[in-house]
């Protein structure tokens, strides 16, 4: 499981992992999305995908078919 601490994303520590699982914490969609996201593009990185995709459309394919498919799965939940 991955926390999300200032920004930065982190493993969780065991601790972390039972005190979510204790507590039953729900995590929205869209913060479950965005922690998704952030797994393999940073914020900085997602920014210059979106910027650049007329000028990347390979690059900007494969982050969007990456989103739609982390939306697609965490819908199902």
């Amino acid at each position: 499981m991955r926390v999300c601490e200032n920004g930065i994303m982190r493993d969780a520590t065991p601790e972390e992992i039972d005190l979510l699982t204790e507590n039953q914490v729900i995590i929205p969609y869209k913060d479950r999305v965005v922690l998704r996201i952030r797994e393999k593009y940073s914020l900085d990185d997602e920014l210059a995908i979106l910027r650049q995709r007329d000028t990347k459309p390979q690059e900007f394919e494969e982050y969007n078919s990456y989103v739609e498919k982390i939306k697609r799965e965490e819908g199902e939940k």
